[in-house]
């Protein structure tokens, strides 16, 4: 019983170097994830949570060394390492840790990516850089991922919702919970100058492939948006499958956008200067709610709202949802809640392939696409495919206006490489702060 009872730490540990083994592997691997999680339908179900464990990994490297370190140390008190098979996987462990510190490298030289797009935004001016990561203020963010400023003030949980909308979203579901999910949360800074009017504002959708999240996490790009440039902040949540089938996502995408433009400016907030962000599935939901603004077919009952927006960023966004065969499959059923795919479906609401209409329509509004290179849920060439079709759509003035669609492209993000402090979400972060200065210097 006792020899038993001691060869727990030891299992524990074997079962812990196997796991960081894999995740490690994924975490330097796209091709890794695609081929063990693509594979099959039942292996897909997984993709998901495979990838964003590897870009957690990817992403707070530093803080999974040193619990490893921890765990290490403790095997060696209990006598874990007396098993030979601990005690061999022991040294596996210590090229783990090496490997752990190669990708807090990778994360933090992806600052040369991030400068020249930001040299590209701002004309190389030498002022726009991004700041170092060893700066206090950094090194502090690195150390809390989660950290967040505490002069950021919240309205949490403002219905956008009509009571007629929420009576409706009950009677549909049976499920008195869905009128919660039509809410939104707006964040402003405390210190803000009482003569500095009305300010722009950016309204994040959260991502979750169209059937899982909410809006209460509030992102590094956020934070620095809120306190460093005085924007106004909102998270807008929206009901999800498999109790609502879209396009219910997008109308009620729109149906925020309908109280903003009315009551945004009682928190200080311009309702002429609106710029959407979504990352994953939200992306896909800010493109298509600025293509298709003042649509009256996605605002059943508010056709005559003004749902127009002044620009887009999408992190990881799903630009495409009919390309890939199981991508279109998994939109249709799991989505859409189809009984079949329908291609002519897809194709109206697919953002890379709506470019050439937004731009007839006079909604090719500028966009700022950011992607991961190892990425295994939305694959960084659908960046690459919207960046191209957004410059032959505008045909000669693509050469004029070269910032009107600006990709970036993250040599070593994955799927969420930007929900928490790390070196590379603080580029991002920066990077977003500067197309959006960018925004408002020619939209004030």
């Amino acid at each position: 019983m006792l020899a038993f009872i001691t060869s727990l730490p030891a299992a524990a540990y074997v079962l812990n170097v196997l796991v960081s083994g894999l995740l490690t592997a994924l975490a330097f691997h796209k091709q890794v994830t695609q081929e063990v999680f693509g594979g099959n339908a039942f292996m897909r179900k997984f993709l998901i949570a495979a990838d964003s464990s590897a870009s957690t990994l990817s992403e707070l490297p530093l803080h999974v060394l040193a619990l490893k370190w921890i765990t290490i140390q403790l095997t060696h008190c209990v006598g874990g390492f007396g098993y030979t098979l601990a005690w061999l996987l022991s040294y596996v462990d210590y090229v783990i840790l090496g490997f752990l510190l190669m990708l807090f490298v990778e994360s933090w030289k992806e600052d040369a990516v991030v400068e020249e797009a930001i040299k590209d935004l701002a004309g190389g001016d030498p002022a726009d850089t991004v700041d170092s990561i060893m700066s206090a203020n950094n090194v502090r963010r690195i150390l809390n991922p989660i950290w967040t400023p505490k002069d950021i003030v919240m309205y949490p949980n403002i219905t956008y919702a009509t009571n007629e909308e929420t009576t409706e979203a009950i009677e549909l579901t049976n499920d008195y919970d869905q009128p919660r999910k039509m809410a939104l949360d707006i964040y402003k800074w405390s210190k803000a100058p009482k003569n500095s009017g009305l300010r722009p504002v950016l309204v994040h959708i959260h991502g979750g492939a169209w059937r899982m999240g909410g809006k209460g996490w509030l992102y590094p790009h956020e934070k620095t948006l809120v306190t460093e440039e005085n924007w106004l902040v909102v998270n807008i949540g929206y009901r999800l499958a498999p109790k609502n089938a879209y396009p219910t996502h997008l109308i009620d995408v729109k149906r925020a956008l309908r109280y903003l433009k009315k009551c945004i400016s009682a928190f200080g907030g311009d309702p002429n200067l609106i710029v959407l962000s979504g990352d994953s599935a939200g992306g896909h939901l800010a493109a298509m709610a600025a293509f298709t603004a003042n649509d009256p077919q996605y605002q059943p009952g508010f056709e005559d709202a003004d749902t127009t927006v002044k620009g887009v960023i999408t992190i990881n966004g799903a630009l495409d949802v009919q390309s890939d065969k199981s991508r279109g499959e998994y939109f249709s059923h799991k989505v859409a809640l189809k009984d079949k795919v329908d291609p002519e479906f897809l194709g109206k609401h697919s953002p890379v392939d709506l470019v050439d209409k937004a731009n007839q329509d006079g909604l090719l509004v500028p966009f700022l696409v950011i992607t991961g290179s190892r990425d295994a849920i939305v694959d960084c060439s659908i960046g690459r495919r919207f960046k191209k079709n957004y410059d032959l759509a505008l045909g000669e003035k693509a050469n004029t206006v070269a910032s009107q669609c600006t990709l970036v492209e993250l040599p070593a993000a994955h799927h969420i490489c930007h929900l928490s402090w790390s070196p590379r979400s603080i580029y991002v972060s920066r990077l977003i702060q500067v197309w959006c200065q960018l925004f408002y210097n020619k939209h004030k």
